[in-house]
């Protein structure tokens, strides 16, 4: 950012925080960076692993400011290579290596999950989707309050919904909301999917969606 931009930098914004391990410019950076994930404009840094991308909504954002700013600085996505930086495949391992180690793990009740599947008949809650495959109708299983520490959540119907893998793992990654009113807000896109879609037999746990918009900033 510095490389890109430090012509617009002033000695103010070169200058240390009052920690002094950071510099100002980038200390202020971080923050709107954070800013415009929580708002839905960014990818989050929990998926982008460094790569920061601008979602639907950011993109749109970007494009009305240009409209109103046409001095704007124009960006394209996604942004080619730095000159003569090549990504090089790395070689792997033909006989990956392995070790032996000893982990620890929540138990599951999979009775839990393949009932609320079953309610559902493998089809999605966010987007109605239903994965057929050779084996049969594939969906997944979300647990709404995390069942491994910090969170603690219960394994049981009401702390579970189903999903098709996408909307699962934007789910667990904050990208993906549901009201206390049962709408689901896609936020990697700034789209309303519509109601929750619900299932006779099945009620889900409103203090556990409180819990999960709370721990994700929604």
């Amino acid at each position: 950012m510095e490389e890109r931009y430090g012509k617009w930098l002033s000695e103010e914004d070169l200058g240390l925080t009052g920690r002094g391990d950071e510099s100002k410019w980038s200390n202020r950076t971080r923050f709107e960076r954070k800013d415009m994930e929580r708002a839905g404009l960014l990818v989050p840094a929990a998926i982008s692993r460094g790569v920061w991308r601008l979602t639907e909504a950011g993109w749109a954002e970007y494009r009305r400011i240009q409209e109103s700013e046409p001095t704007a600085e124009p960006v394209t996505d996604p942004r080619p290579l730095p000159p003569g930086r090549i990504i090089r495949e790395p070689e792997g391992q033909e006989f990956p290596s392995r070790a032996e180690t000893i982990t620890q793990r929540v138990i599951r009740d999979t009775a839990v999950s393949r009932y609320v599947k079953q309610l559902h008949d493998n089809t999605c809650q966010a987007c109605g989707t239903r994965l057929t495959t050779p084996g049969g109708a594939y969906s997944e299983a979300a647990h709404i309050r995390p069942l491994g520490q910090p969170h603690s959540g219960p394994d049981v119907a009401a702390n579970v919904l189903c999903l098709c893998p996408n909307h699962h793992v934007l789910f667990d990654r904050g990208m993906l909301s549901i009201s206390q009113e049962l709408i689901v807000t896609d936020h990697s896109s700034g789209s309303i999917l519509g109601p929750l879609r619900v299932a006779e037999g099945h009620s889900t746990g409103l203090e556990y969606l409180a819990y999960h918009r709370s721990h994700h900033g929604r």
